[in-house]
């Protein structure tokens, strides 16, 4: 369960990754362009949960980035609270058929899509052939081919692509790298600890999570949209903390799904993912994620 304090340091956090991501990935590409000190400007595609009660609050609370544009399938019914609340102006509210206009539009320096596993491809391609930067909620999109096609369209537009995974910014988790593998350390794989870190060389990891997903109408659960269950939704957490923890990339995983059989919610996708992965130096990370209720994993 969520408590309001609890909502509150998860904004405070993303406001923090939106300033981290403003600030590393598009300093060379758009602060550098003011030396006014502009603030960076947002669209945020997809005005769902996650948006309207993290996100954008947390764009809020930037000093060097803000919101300036909407773009929803629902735009007349979702935005005009937004749009109100956040003092935007209605112009630079779109919809998916008008979409592409984003590239008239020089308040929009960055577009965040916050949108459903299998609209990421394509909105993140739109965004970039506008001529955006991009900023991709996680996973990426569901499929290979896909995270491919936005890669290749990024450097097609010479435009930065980066996706929205918040935790790698969190203070707790830098400090663990600088544990494992020593300060100055980059947060994403390069090389092995090798025992460089303060507390020597590691042996094994082990990392879970769960929770209840709830809803089972949610577009979560439906595979055509999710492209899968618990893995797709936070397996990302295990995966990325052993490999920037590591300081490597996995080369063999094994793995096994469990999903209740009578529970509606996953007829269509896993309930729970157990998965190994062994690393280049021979490190075993073991790792499970669940959506189903009454979880005991921990982090």
């Amino acid at each position: 369960m969520t408590t309001s304090s609890q909502s509150s340091s998860r904004r405070e956090l993303i406001a923090k990754s939106i300033l981290a991501a403003s600030a590393v990935a598009l300093a060379p590409h758009v602060r550098g362009q003011d030396a006014g000190g502009k603030k960076v400007g947002f669209c945020v595609v997809g005005i769902g949960s996650l948006a309207k009660n993290q996100i954008i609050p947390g764009l809020a609370k930037c000093q060097d980035a803000k919101l300036v544009a909407l773009v929803s399938g629902h735009a007349a019914e979702k935005a005009p609270p937004i749009v109100e609340k956040y003092g935007l102006n209605p112009k630079y509210v779109y919809n998916y058929e008008n979409y592409d206009s984003i590239k008239d539009n020089p308040e929009i320096d960055v577009v965040y899509v916050v949108l459903p596993n299998s609209m990421h491809a394509e909105y993140t391609v739109r965004a970039l052939k506008a001529g955006k930067h991009v900023l991709c909620e996680k996973p990426m999109a569901t499929s290979v081919a896909d995270c491919r096609q936005m890669i290749d369209a990024a450097k097609a537009a010479n435009k930065k692509l980066m996706i929205g995974y918040r935790l790698r910014h969190e203070p707790i988790n830098m400090t663990a790298i600088d544990l494992v593998r020593g300060a100055g350390a980059s947060v994403v794989p390069s090389a092995p600890a090798n025992g460089r870190g303060k507390i020597g060389m590691i042996k094994g990891l082990e990392a879970g999570a769960g929770f209840n997903i709830g809803d089972p109408t949610q577009w979560r659960l439906k595979k055509q949209y999710s492209g899968g269950g618990s893995m797709m939704d936070i397996g990302i957490y295990a995966l990325n903390a052993c490999r920037y923890l590591s300081g490597e990339d996995p080369v063999e995983v094994t793995a096994m799904t469990y999903s209740t059989p009578d529970d509606v919610r996953f007829k269509e996708v896993e309930e729970t993912m157990l998965f190994t992965l062994r690393f280049p130096s021979g490190l075993l990370a073991d790792c499970r994620r669940r959506t189903g209720g009454g979880s005991t994993d921990t982090g």
